[in-house]
């Protein structure tokens, strides 16, 4: 299969690779600052209902 790949095949993996590892790093930061956004929210909530 790789065996008939041209060049532009190859170059189009690379890019494709690399497209999927920033996508992929966008989507995890993305999760994180919504996870501390709602732990915060949570805290801040519990703040207001403690005695």
């Amino acid at each position: 299969m790789f065996e008939e790949w041209g060049g532009v095949e190859w170059v189009l993996l690379v890019i494709n690779s690399i497209a999927l590892y920033i996508a992929g790093r966008f989507l995890v930061r993305k999760l994180k600052k919504k996870f501390e956004e709602v732990e915060k929210r949570q805290a801040f909530h519990r703040r207001m209902n403690d005695p």
